[in-house]
């Protein structure tokens, strides 16, 4: 993956200004046209993170170790979006229980449905966890409440945080890195008011998204039912 003052440099590159210094001497303290080439770089990046969640880059495996006698649970701190379709039991050998995928109900089922039972049976009704639910406020639970340290592996798309050190690396693929820098030129070009060179680079910006979007996110090869097990219909083969 590319490094920040590899990305900062191209962008200079392609406005025809001096680069900073590879090694990162004077990177941290780089003023006027490299330190707003440095803020560029960001802005970009968090465009184009923020334009689409569901890149293939961000994709990250997360487990949460349960709490005894908690049933509500803050996701990964850099969670975008949770694909709730991996929330998954693994197996705690102690408890020789199965390792099963989740089912996930909204949190209205689950006032509806289950909150009243774990008010009354209290400690007595902790058990393993057979089904987990969303709360409003961007968190997950389980039910039963659990009565043991169990583990919950999920998937998600992550949000990374800003490039800092000029070593720090882009969680961007190298063949996009043009995408990158076509959008900080665009922010270069604004801040100096050249707002027809800024309405070029825009363009270019956003077609490099949506090349993106179509060479990383095409459709999949088949769908599957959620309403009778086991049933998946291929798109290409047409086989059920």
């Amino acid at each position: 993956m590319a490094t920040y003052v590899s990305l900062v440099n191209q962008s200079l590159r392609r406005i025809n200004e001096v680069e900073l210094d590879i090694g990162g001497d004077g990177f941290s303290d780089a003023r006027n046209l490299q330190a707003l080439a440095k803020d560029a770089i960001n802005s970009a990046i968090r465009e184009l993170l923020q334009n689409t969640q569901e890149w293939p880059f961000t994709l990250t495996t997360y487990t949460q170790a349960l709490t005894i006698g908690t049933g509500v649970y803050d996701f990964a701190p850099d969670a975008s979006k949770i694909d709730w379709d991996t929330i998954y039991l693994k197996r705690l050998s102690s408890k020789g229980n199965t390792p099963t995928k989740l089912p996930v109900i909204t949190y209205k089922d689950y006032i509806r449905y289950y909150r009243s039972g774990e008010d009354t049976s209290g400690a007595a009704g902790y058990s393993i966890p057979s089904i987990t639910y969303r709360t409003e406020d961007l968190k997950f639970g389980v039910t039963p409440i659990p009565d043991d340290v169990y583990e919950i592996e999920y998937r998600y798309w992550s949000y990374p945080a800003d490039l800092v050190t000029y070593s720090d690396t882009c969680i961007v693929p190298d063949r996009f890195n043009t995408v990158i820098v076509d959008g900080a030129v665009m922010y270069l070009m604004r801040s100096r008011a050249n707002e027809a060179s800024a309405t070029l680079h825009q363009q270019k910006f956003e077609d490099g998204m949506d090349n993106m979007r179509r060479l990383l996110l095409d459709s999949p090869l088949y769908v599957s039912s959620t309403v009778v097990a086991g049933k998946y219909f291929n798109k290409q083969s047409g086989i059920k």
